[in-house]
């Protein structure tokens, strides 16, 4: 399994692994409708992972998916929340970042996101299977997570976005940066 950037042909992004092919299968399904194995084999070809369709049957019932008809009436494969799958479960994101969110700043194309010491690696591995596809990884500290996004809007994006999240449960305080990039919550 090899996993190719477009605009970087024969650079291999993720190991090959079965973890990291189930992540990319949930990653899938998260992000468009898929409604068999069959196209979903071809989502994996395109990208470079080659898995047969038996394999294929093993992942999707390891990561929880299951087929279901949507809202349009069709049926398509979805992640159930038992699923160890990134994006699985969005209300789980907004719990955590309004239980453990302090502050978060944009510089460039990182988030700098402040949590209560100990709670910064729960933070960065809720994120990590959020399913945003302009997440590249995460770095985190004690009490410190570093999100490397794609460009400086989805960081400035990804920290409003956390920040309201967190909003709901406390107020917030804005101490600098137009657009609210920065805020740290009162308690």
């Amino acid at each position: 399994m090899k996993m190719v950037n477009a605009t970087q042909a024969n650079v291999q992004t993720m190991p090959q692994t079965m973890p990291a092919r189930r992540a990319r299968i949930a990653g899938i399904l998260a992000s468009q409708p898929v409604s068999s194995q069959h196209e979903l084999g071809q989502l994996l070809i395109a990208e470079g992972i080659s898995v047969t369709q038996t394999t294929l049957s093993r992942d999707l019932e390891s990561i929880g998916a299951v087929k279901q008809t949507d809202a349009a009436g069709q049926t398509r494969y979805i992640l159930t929340a038992a699923g160890s799958a990134p994006g699985a479960n969005s209300d789980l994101l907004g719990r955590i970042v309004a239980d453990v969110l302090i502050g978060a700043e944009s510089a460039q194309n990182i988030a700098v996101l402040q949590t209560p010491p100990g709670a910064a690696h729960y933070l960065a591995g809720t994120l990590d299977r959020s399913g945003s596809s302009n997440i590249v990884g995460t770095v985190a500290g004690d009490d410190t997570v570093l999100v490397v996004m794609r460009n400086p809007k989805a960081a400035i994006d990804l920290c409003s976005r956390l920040l309201r999240l967190a909003e709901r449960a406390r107020t917030t305080v804005q101490t600098s940066a137009p657009g609210g990039a920065r805020q740290r919550r009162s308690s």
